[in-house]
């Protein structure tokens, strides 16, 4: 077969990859499954990922970062399968897949990997997979590389820190080095927001505020895990990573800006069939159902002693669907229902024993004779429910049997039910045997969430909510309901509260407007900036600042350390000051470190400078995340808005200031010039280079100086401190009705 390759406007000139035998081989199964619109997309943007990577075959040291944006469930395994063959075909010679935070999720792309590329494959050699190596495993992967046939060695790596810290420690070994050289490395990060980022609860659904994490230094899972990534990262002088995820909206994609800062980005397309947010929750909303308040389970709040009504009515409804789509129309083998009550493993035990009761119930009165007053009232349960939904459903050219004829179907299908209790990592380590049964009913939540693929999903009952406005990216990877159900969507429906439905809403509205910014342009600065401030947006907006956020980290000075991204930092600043008209800060003082200039701008320029300007470390992207919310806030507030911001060139006629910083941390000790006097002059200190009645920023020129030996003494960078009034705080607070938190279910 050949493949011919449509260029798009993004194709970079700097790697042209081409497409040889791994890649070929791999299509021609996808061609099994997929037509050719959707092969062509397939092929035109591994195409446009892999040219936008480093080029492996010059042996030098580079690195680069790339972003693509799937949605959930929709085929993300797929991408990086073909990505895996185009880099193999041109030129990598080790792929490294970061494959969830949890052993199933590494598990199961272990398992995918080894069937799509190597069992199915007509191709002998070409890769060898490993999972999870150990320092124990350097030679055996010294060997593979020597062999003749120069196979691409894939590894399969658990996302957390020791793991991904032992990955580098193989790297960095001299057995590794000499073998690798400056060959090309692929780093593939699945589900790229979870963990390799989240240092901060704007990405954490399950932390009551940010406050604990802004000055954190500890070894906590997210951090570690971040600076693990770079230390693998460091330890391989020529690669390229990708990063996959579905959800890199509001802080998720700010935090990618700063911290791993893809330089690109492509947008994936869903297959044809693929059912996702807009088709739930736009198109076909009717599917989704309504949970009554009184019914929705909260084990503080509302905790119910016996199945509620909606319950059974979607445990009735999804065994009328497998007795109609499986048993009498044969269009899937299997159906299945998941039901996502609550985060306490006690809750799940609870709707388990809840469903089993039921099914048990069922199966017994189903047995009885037809004339049995229990078997009666049951089949009119089933028969009314039957004709409900299918005459709201489906028309007369689908040629619905009568419910006479599914009637002895429905005995079958509970009775050919598996119901299965997932709360524990075990449980989800445990294969579904998917082919064993005509249903298979699956009670769990968190085991349920991101990377765990619910086969032929037909109906979810989820009560769960949460007490304060929901994460977008977390109730996204909740939605295990989205996938390809073309074939059956008829017998899909979805069971939520009815805020829960709201939130849905919304979160599809504003990710198909991310979606549309990402494709109409190739700056990422550019989508940040416009995610912070959509009001669509709720999760990045800036009225969401916990209070005490604003009460004890939004007062006073605060100097930020900005030792990454020296470069993309320097030409901020400079285009800054160039653009900008300062003026002397007055007053003056007596030497040129004391001596300063100033310039008002307006709220809109003071973000868009902050936009731009990267940090890399947790702290101070968060504060700056914050600050770009805070300036929104005081900006719209209705009394006394602010119009402005100072910005406050430091000691703008010397070249640099020096200052001493720490090597462990990296932070500068002290940024601040201290009180002092001169003749009849007395500098208030750099703190006292303010004014109070906006937010002030002051632009810091440094040389980074140690006693030690290290790659950033002598370099000269810009960093900056901001000032917030005292009085914008207790403004913030007294004008806010009620606190917003980002706790989950507590």
């Amino acid at each position: 077969m050949e493949i011919k390759i449509i260029p798009t406007e993004k194709t970079t000139e700097v790697f042209k990859p081409t497409v040889g035998e791994k890649m070929n081989d791999i299509i021609s199964r996808f061609e099994l499954f997929l037509d050719q619109d959707e092969i062509d997309n397939l092929i035109t943007e591994t195409y446009h990922i892999l040219s936008n990577c480093t080029n492996p075959k010059l042996l030098q040291e580079q690195d680069t970062t790339h972003l693509s944006v799937g949605y959930v469930q929709s085929g993300k395994t797929m991408s990086f399968t073909a990505l895996t063959a185009l880099s193999a075909d041109n030129g990598y010679r080790i792929i490294i897949y970061l494959a969830g935070t949890k052993t199933n999720l590494l598990s199961q792309t272990t398992k995918r990997l080894t069937k799509d590329l190597i069992k199915d494959s007509s191709l002998n050699n070409i890769y060898k997979i490993l999972e999870n190596p150990g320092l124990a495993k350097v030679s055996e992967i010294r060997g593979k590389m020597r062999l003749s046939t120069k196979p691409t060695i894939l590894i399969t790596l658990l996302k957390h820190y020791k793991y991904v810290n032992e990955l580098a420690e193989i790297f960095k070994s001299r057995i590794i080095q000499q073998e690798l050289g400056k060959q090309g490395v692929l780093i593939i990060d699945d589900e790229a927001d979870q963990a390799s980022l989240n240092g901060f609860s704007y990405a954490n659904s399950k932390k009551a505020s940010v406050s604990d994490e802004w000055d954190e230094e500890t070894d906590n899972k997210e951090s570690s895990t971040y600076s693990s990534i770079l230390n693998l990262r460091a330890s391989i002088p020529n690669h390229s990573y990708v990063q996959y995820t579905a959800t890199p909206q509001g802080p998720l994609l700010i935090s990618i800006m700063d911290l791993l800062s893809p330089k690109s980005h492509t947008i994936l397309t869903p297959g044809k069939k693929y059912t996702g947010g807009k088709m739930f929750f736009q198109d076909f909303p009717d599917l989704v159902i309504s949970i009554p308040d009184d019914e929705v389970y909260h084990y503080k709040d509302n905790p119910l002693t016996s199945p509620p009504k909606s319950l059974k009515e979607s445990l009735q409804l999804y065994i009328l669907n497998v007795a109609l789509i499986t048993n009498h129309w044969n269009k899937v083998k299997f159906l299945s229902m998941m039901i996502h009550a609550d985060r306490q493993k006690d809750v799940s035990r609870l709707f388990h024993g809840w469903v089993e009761e039921l099914i048990s119930r069922w199966a017994t009165i189903l047995n009885l004779e037809d004339g049995d007053i229990a078997r009666i009232d049951l089949d009119n349960e089933f028969e009314n429910l039957y004709n409900k939904e299918t005459s709201k459903f489906y028309s007369e050219k689908d040629n619905v049997p009568n419910f006479s004829e599914i009637k002895p179907l429905i005995a079958d299908a509970i009775n050919d039910s598996q119901l299965y209790l997932i709360i524990s990592e075990t449980d989800a380590t445990r294969e579904v045997d998917w082919d064993s049964a005509s249903s298979h009913i699956l009670v769990g939540a968190d085991m349920l969430n991101r990377g765990f693929t619910v086969e032929n999903l037909a109906v979810t009952y989820m009560p769960r909510y949460t007490k304060s406005k929901s994460n977008a990216d977390t109730i996204q990877q909740r939605c295990r309901f989205f996938g390809y159900k073309q074939k059956y969507l008829n017998a899909c429906r979805v069971y939520l509260p009815t805020d829960s439905i709201a939130e849905y809403v919304e979160y599809v509205i504003h990710e198909e407007e991310m979606r549309n910014w990402l494709k109409s342009t190739e700056s990422l600065a550019k989508v940040q900036q416009q995610l912070i401030l959509s009001e669509k947006l709720s999760p990045t907006r800036k009225n969401i600042l916990p209070y005490g956020i604003v009460q004890a980290k939004m007062k006073g000075w605060h100097a930020m350390n900005a030792l990454q991204y020296i470069e993309n930092n320097k030409l901020v600043v400079d285009d800054f000051l160039k653009v900008n008209n300062f003026s002397l800060y007055e007053p003056q003082y007596d030497t040129t470190d004391r001596n300063h200039k100033t310039v008002r701008v307006d709220v809109d320029k003071a973000i868009d400078f902050l936009t731009q300007f990267k940090f890399g470390n947790y702290g101070d992207t968060a504060r700056k995340m914050a600050t770009i919310r805070y300036l929104q806030y005081l900006s719209e507030k209705t009394e006394y808005p602010i119009t402005n911001v100072q910005f406050i060139q430091m000691a703008y006629e010397r070249e640099y200031r020096e200052r001493s910083f720490n090597l462990l941390n990296l932070k500068i000790d002290q940024l601040f010039s201290g009180r002092s006097t001169t003749g009849s002059q007395v500098y208030p200190s750099d703190r006292g280079i303010k004014g109070e009645d906006t937010i002030c920023i002051q632009i810091h020129k440094i040389k980074l100086k140690n006693h030690a030996v290290h790659k950033l003494v002598g370099k000269i960078i810009y960093t900056i401190a901001i000032y917030y009034p005292d009085d914008f705080a207790t403004g913030y607070v007294s004008a806010q009705p009620e606190i917003l938190t980002f706790e989950d279910d507590e």
